[in-house]
């Protein structure tokens, strides 16, 4: 039998007794089934990805840069109510059926409702994309920098940019690529709002050192997709 205690796969950090700050339990699986089974049939916009990626990367990025549970379920649920159109009062009920308490499926779907983009009971085009963009980014301005949706919404925004990032480099630009259907702005409207998200969440999560890794990732992957495009924001 080899002994492994001294060697350099168990000198790994992985490989630590350090506590974890949080065991994930029923409210993390009861999330987690919530969005398998909802987001099922659902693609990511503009491929053929299965939608449920984007929810594990952002509960993985929320978890690994200091989130709660709550935080990682609402990683996990952040979409649920714009585009899956669950009511908050549903998503509170199905939390709890599938295991979750009352307190932490409340907590999560407070979450849930501030990563809200628009209303989910009202059509999304074009014409009123300026406005939810302005109400949502006057909506983190107002947050305190504890607050627990902030983690949320940045690790939803830098996803989304760096999967947008990937393709930039694949060999488009963002004036292509955000002429495809299901963008309902064009890319300078797009990088005025990007940059923006950018600069509120320095403003908010800068003093974060655990969330900070993920401010200067939103900012060079906002950087680098719009390197050629100038920022104009779109009348409201």
């Amino acid at each position: 039998m080899v002994n492994v205690r001294n060697t350099h796969v168990a000198r790994l950090p992985q490989m630590s007794d350090t506590a974890p700050r949080w065991t994930a339990g029923p409210l993390t699986r009861a999330a987690l089934s919530i969005a398998t089974d909802r987001f099922a049939s659902k693609a990511r916009k503009a491929s053929d990805t299965p939608y449920l990626s984007h929810l594990l990367a952002v509960s993985a990025l929320v978890m690994e840069h200091g989130g709660s549970e709550v935080q990682t379920a609402a990683g996990l649920l952040h979409d649920a109510i714009e585009d899956i159109k669950i009511p908050a009062p549903d998503l509170i009920n199905e939390l709890v059926t599938r295991g979750a308490s009352e307190a932490d499926a409340r907590a999560v779907v407070a979450i849930v409702v501030a990563t809200t983009d628009g209303r989910p009971d009202e059509p999304r085009d074009d014409h009123d994309w300026p406005q939810r963009k302005a109400m949502y980014l006057e909506t983190l301005q107002a947050k305190g920098p504890h607050d627990p949706a902030l983690l949320v919404s940045l690790a939803d925004k830098v996803h989304n940019s760096e999967a947008t990032l990937q393709i930039i480099r694949a060999g488009t630009t963002a004036t292509t690529f955000y002429c495809k259907p299901g963008f309902n702005a064009k890319a300078p409207a797009q990088k005025w709002y990007y940059s923006t998200l950018a600069n509120v969440f320095r403003e908010k999560l800068g003093g974060n050192a655990q969330a900070l890794p993920l401010v200067r990732r939103l900012k060079s992957a906002v950087d680098e997709i719009f390197v050629e495009v100038e920022a104009e924001a779109p009348s409201l």
